[in-house]
């Protein structure tokens, strides 16, 4: 069974992905964490064989769940998802283990298409 995290505290943008990952047929089982405590809970407990994670979360940031999700399942697919597009949140997400870095917000049409070729290439 495919699982799916999304780690992000903005339900707009987490409601979003959602329904792109569920367009997508990716997963089973979507699974949503608001806080990094969350994320690291639902990773210990469904595996998550995918991920988009937020870069700013509640208590520790969104490397930290990477870096987490990483030691738990090395295999998984991942990616920031992160309304900024910093070089620093880009250097730090990729440090951490991301396969990828997609920033969110860019005009919504071209978003939408880079979550679905990720979502696609990862299928």
């Amino acid at each position: 069974m495919n699982t799916f995290l999304i780690a992000d505290d903005s339900d707009a943008k987490a409601l979003w992905l959602t329904a792109l990952v569920e367009k997508s047929g990716i997963a089973d089982t979507v699974h949503r964490a608001r806080t990094t405590d969350d994320a690291k809970k639902l990773i210990d407990e469904h595996k998550p064989s995918y991920a988009f994670i937020d870069y700013e979360m509640p208590s520790e940031n969104g490397p930290a769940i990477i870096t987490y999700l990483r030691s738990v399942v090395p295999e998984a697919k991942i990616a920031m998802a992160s309304s900024s597009n910093s070089d620093h949140y880009q250097a730090d997400a990729e440090q951490a283990g991301s396969d990828t870095y997609i920033c969110t917000s860019f005009e919504e049409d071209e978003v939408v298409e880079k979550v679905m070729d990720t979502l696609e290439e990862w299928k």
